[in-house]
């Protein structure tokens, strides 16, 4: 009679997004990341496998070289198999091809050149999947990788086949997917050893290649307080791993690598676009994802667990955050502006480097972990994709223009000023400046981001402002009733009319002065028609914009026109950020980034003192200002978290026209460094 037995995959998948700062870095590390390695050092019999992203390295590279040469010790007495994957931890699928064989590249060279030995197997970040996938890691030189168990069931597999790696393949090209188990890895540090040890023994059987894989992020295990006293003042993992070596009669730690030198029969799978089970859950509409709790409250199995029931898939995030897709479009935009360098390998490699490094995943979606509610990490991607595009730019050679394309694949044309000092890009719905980059600085003063509802918003906790439209800037609105402006801050203020949401037509494009002009024209209420031009001219580092109201109707006109003009910020702090204005007389007076109404303003004024620059607004005629931060509400690890997005300004006129007259305000944008 065979005797029953189990192997064992073990280690931590370690990533920290890029736009965290060195406190960050510098807590995981002494909590989480040294303590773990500590231990494994002390066990040199147990085979462990380890991914760490390729910014990390680069961390603990300039910050802690002791734990590189640590690891380098490990490698050589063969306790530890590296893995693979894209070098600055990209979500694969959702970059462009190249990119994809690129990043995994330098991963691989990273890790033959500083442990000796290049990685067979890749870690797919958040275990994010789609079918084009195995083509790719097998043309990089991946052999295997993981994917969540929950992957496979959705791919109709069951029973023993969830502790078992099968094959897939795309355009030929096969790997091996090992599978995850998410009940043994939820056991790490909940259970006692003991009880892990015998939750393994269950799992045994006389099939010899019977496999657990258990690999975790690495920061549950000592990231919170609870974890790390678990884990290492009450030595969690070093009697787990102490059990093992005692029961290694049945029980075999294992790297991936060597189990799969016994060339075995496996069973061949295709797998849908899935991750694991949670983010397939944070892909949804808020509203979607209430009503899908609900109906999985019915399977027995829980959400997905029956190969039927799951929800959305990660390019689902594109689609529900308008933000999202504006870094994915920057990044696909500025990866084509990198591959058109020619005859110069370093600056393309350059230019290369800083594409890859906004391609990290972190910011272009929302979990717990904040994502793309976490300022910093939106900051940190345009930073990098700025930064790539700066490189593409030959010195002497390149020339400002006005170029149109479909940026945000909307089916439109954008507009985009290109010049020496600024991108500006303008989009036809509403006549709107969606994205403003200041070259010299790397910013992005236009990343901002809208207020929506998430499924975790409870009203009865507390009050959720949410906005109906994209906060950008030059954003028209028409108001038939003096509103108040703590009725706009909270936005419920009614439009007298939707102009300023419609799409507006190109009225002119002059390229060689840089200049365009939108119009849009829309009936207010019967024989009152209002008529809008907004004609932009760029130069330098100023944009002016001349708008002209018409009344083309046959009834008098008398309303409230606000423009809209949101600016994004790093922070609000009194360190990094100050807000000034000047009124018709000359006097200037200091508001801060809090709610303010303010009278007879002609220049508005922030102060970027983090990076050094200025954003200036003036106006031709004197305005009623109202000034307001605007905050997000999401949930980290810890509960709600309130963060500053950016400032929102309205100027505001009162317009009175009677049929066939216009009025003319004159807006100017600059921005310069101090």
């Amino acid at each position: 009679m065979s005797m029953q037995s189990l192997k064992l995959v073990f280690g931590t998948s370690n990533t920290q997004p890029l736009g965290s700062d060195d406190e960050s870095f510098e807590s995981i590390y002494q909590r989480a990341y040294k303590p773990f390695v500590r231990t494994l050092y002390n066990h040199p019999e147990i085979p462990i496998t380890l991914h760490y992203s390729g910014s990390l390295f680069q961390w603990l590279e300039k910050h802690h070289s002791e734990f590189i040469d640590v690891l380098s010790e490990m490698a050589s007495r063969k306790q530890l198999e590296f893995l693979g994957g894209g070098f600055y931890d990209p979500v694969l699928p959702l970059i462009p091809h190249t990119d994809r064989l690129g990043q995994i590249e330098r991963m691989t060279t990273f890790l033959r050149k500083q442990f000796g030995r290049r990685p067979r197997g890749a870690w797919l970040t958040e275990l994010v999947w789609e079918p084009s996938l195995p083509s790719a890691l097998r043309n990089s030189g991946m052999e295997y990788t993981f994917l969540a168990d929950y992957h496979f069931i959705t791919a109709g597999l069951s029973g023993d086949d969830l502790y078992r790696p099968c094959i897939t393949e795309d355009q030929g090209k096969t790997v091996v997917v090992f599978p995850i188990c998410k009940t043994s890895r939820w056991k790490l540090l909940t259970d006692s050893p003991e009880d892990m040890i015998e939750h393994l023994r269950d799992l045994a059987c006389e099939d010899e290649n019977k496999v657990v894989v258990i690999l975790d992020e690495g920061e549950r295990l000592g990231g919170t307080a609870d974890s790390y006293r678990i884990a290492y003042e009450e030595e969690w993992l070093s009697r787990f791993l102490n059990l093992v070596k005692k029961n290694r009669d049945w029980l075999e730690p294992i790297h991936p690598w060597r189990y799969l030198k016994n060339d075995q029969p496996r069973t061949r799978a295709y797998f849908p676009s899935t991750s694991y089970e949670d983010m397939m859950l944070w892909a949804l509409p808020a509203a979607k994802q209430k009503g899908f709790r609900g109906l999985s409250e019915s399977v027995a199995d829980g959400i997905g667990r029956n190969g039927y029931l799951f929800g959305g898939f990660f390019r689902q995030f594109l689609a529900r955050y308008p933000e999202s897709n504006l870094m994915y479009a920057k990044m696909q935009y500025t990866h084509i502006l990198v591959n058109q360098i020619r005859g110069d390998k370093y600056r393309k490699q350059a230019a290369r480097e800083e594409l890859w490094r906004g391609q990290c995943h972190s910011a272009y979606w929302h979990g717990p972990p904040g994502g793309i509610y976490r300022n910093t990490l939106r900051k940190q991607v345009y930073s990098a994709l700025i930064e790539a595009e700066k490189v593409t730019r030959e010195r002497g050679v390149f020339i400002s223009s006005i170029v149109s394309v479909d940026f945000d694949m909307d089916g439109l044309a954008e507009y985009i000023f290109q010049g020496q000092s600024i991108n500006a890009y303008l989009h036809q719905r509403g006549g709107r400046l969606f994205e403003l980059d200041y070259l010299p600085v790397s910013m992005n003063y236009l990343d901002t981001l809208s207020r929506q509802e998430e499924s975790y918003h409870d009203p009865e906790q507390r009050q959720f402002i949410y906005d109906s439209y994209e906060k950008r800037t030059f954003v028209d609105h028409f108001w038939e009733s003096d509103y108040g402006p703590e009725r706009f801050f909270r936005g419920d203020v009614p439009e007298y009319c939707d102009v300023g949401h419609s799409l507006y037509r190109v009225q002119d494009l002059d390229r060689e002065h840089h200049a365009l002009s939108f119009v849009a024209e829309q009936e207010l209420r019967p024989g009152v028609v209002i008529r809008l031009e907004k004609s932009f001219v760029f130069s330098g580092a100023t944009l002016r914009v001349q708008y002209r109201f018409s009344n083309t109707g046959t009834e008098a006109l008398s309303c409230m026109y606000g423009c809209e003009a949101n600016f994004s910020f790093a922070s609000d702090a009194v360190r990094a950020l100050e807000v000034h204005v000047a009124h018709e007389d000359g006097s200037k007076q200091e508001i801060g980034p809090q709610e303010k109404v303010v009278q007879k303003v002609r220049e508005l004024r922030y102060r970027d003192l983090l990076n050094g620059a200025v954003v200036r607004v003036a106006l031709s005629a004197p305005v009623e200002l109202w000034s307001h931060p605007v905050y997000s509400v999401s949930r980290d690890v810890v509960g709600y978290v309130e963060g500053f997005q950016h400032c929102c300004s309205v100027f505001r006129i009162p317009l009175e026209l009677n049929p066939g007259e216009d009025e003319q305000l004159l807006i100017e944008l600059s921005l310069k460094t101090e």
